[in-house]
């Protein structure tokens, strides 16, 4: 799986993510304090913004990258 994954043991629910997102792949929750669902994790461009506007620390959003844009970062020795 790829995309922004929402870690629940430290999501507080602000859905700040929500609203930091481009492309609004992510969703509120159905209950307030609930994490945010990510619906389309296809459609993510890997901004980073979701991660950036967290307000936790650890930093509860997670962003994957696919595995052919993670081999091009992979270090070189």
């Amino acid at each position: 799986m790829h995309g922004p994954i929402i870690k629940k043991e430290v999501c507080i629910g602000c859905n700040k993510c929500v609203d930091g997102c481009p492309m609004d792949m992510i969703f509120p929750a159905e209950k307030p304090g609930d994490p945010p669902v990510v619906r389309y994790p296809e459609e993510c461009w890997y901004c980073g913004s979701c991660v950036m506007v967290c307000p936790t620390q650890p930093v509860a959003v997670d962003l994957v990258h696919p595995l052919n844009m993670r081999l091009a970062l992979k270090r070189v020795k």
